[in-house]
């Protein structure tokens, strides 16, 4: 993809403070109308990307693009965004409708097609009945609304979300990508939060000390993570440790310290020391004379609508998340046997050290 087709191009864009390198020769196409979330812990260089997309910080090295449009060293108001903080930067002395309209008002919208077009956002976000209320007296989650619609209403041509999505519930998330979808507007996010960014995104960069561990759609890097780290923090993992001992048709037999197990694979040779992991929910518990890995039950937490099931095995911890309705009459120690189907599991690029 070249910077004519995406709206937002990152090209080996590199920022150091003083020793710290906190992003890592950066290479990205976000494009046009999608939904791409920054995902990763604190300190991973994930905000530093945002802001440098935003113009608050220049880069070290590389190139920004908007729009096909390099922006490296435009002033931020000369970029086409909008951006939601973490704080939300309403104004307190505006009401909720003004807030709004701010942004419409600095580019002159006439007034009548001002007021539509606010009345319109607000309605997007439920807070229609509220528009002429001050932020004082709103709640966080409508602040946060506010905030959205003050963002939105100008048809940027990129939104970018530093971390504000915490207040929001899953519908209210649901809501905002199809109102995304709707004015197709590009939309850069930055979260820790993993459900947060397989709820709204179409793509996710996962980060880790200012490098991009891996790209790609939701549910290709929660079912195929490409390392240990991805796989542990996007979700819970199993992983376990073995040798390849046969490899044919693209399965491969691994023999791990609690059982042999295969995996679907096109890389590992027959000898290899590997490591696999394998997603909770996808793991089966069997009884004790069944196919799989043998482990024994150390505690049980019912969790609502899954119980979650925590198992030590000579390979190490195993969990498994069970729907309760087809829960069975398990205890603490008894002994069982884990299974999976041969695609569930993924053999991963391991932890140095």
């Amino acid at each position: 993809m070249s910077a004519g087709e995406a709206d937002v191009r990152l090209d080996k864009v590199r920022k150091v403070f003083g020793t710290v390198v906190a992003v890592d020769d950066v290479t990205l196409d976000i494009a046009r109308g999608t939904i791409f979330s920054l995902l990763g812990p604190s300190g991973c260089g994930k905000t530093t990307t945002l802001r440098l997309i935003a113009g608050f910080e220049q880069p070290s090295a590389g190139e920004v693009y908007i729009r096909g449009k390099r922006v490296t060293a435009i002033a931020p108001y000369r970029r086409d965004f909008s951006m939601v903080f973490q704080s939300y930067a309403l104004f307190p002395h505006l009401n909720v409708a003004e807030n709004v309209a701010f942004g419409l008002r600095m580019r002159r919208v006439p007034r009548g097609a001002r007021g539509t077009a606010v009345a319109e956002a607000l309605d997007l976000v439920k807070l229609g009945a509220l528009a002429e209320r001050y932020p004082r007296q709103l709640s966080g989650g409508q602040q946060q609304r506010v905030a959205l619609a003050r963002a939105m209403v100008i048809k940027p041509a990129v939104l970018l979300l530093d971390e504000p999505l915490g207040a929001l519930d899953e519908e209210m998330q649901v809501e905002l990508r199809q109102l995304q979808q709707r004015l197709g507007i590009t939309a850069v996010f930055v979260t820790h939060d993993q459900e947060e960014a397989l709820t709204l995104s179409d793509r996710v960069a996962v980060m880790r000390n200012g490098i991009i561990e891996q790209v790609g759609a939701p549910r290709e890097i929660y079912d195929r993570p490409v390392n240990e780290f991805v796989a542990g923090f996007l979700g819970a993992s199993n992983f376990l440790d073995g040798t390849v001992i046969s490899r044919e048709a693209g399965i491969a037999q691994v023999e791990t310290a609690c059982g042999r197990v295969s995996v679907v694979t096109d890389s590992a040779t027959v000898g290899a020391k590997v490591r696999l992991a394998v997603r909770p929910e996808r793991v089966r518990m069997n009884a004790p004379q069944s196919e799989g890995v043998s482990a024994r039950i150390r505690d049980i937490v019912y969790r609502g609508s899954v119980t979650h099931y925590y198992m030590n095995s000579a390979g190490g911890p195993l969990l498994c998340y069970r729907q309760n309705a087809a829960a069975g009459d398990w205890s603490v120690g008894d002994d069982v046997r884990c299974a999976w189907n041969v695609e569930s599991g993924v053999l991963v690029a391991p932890e140095s050290g």
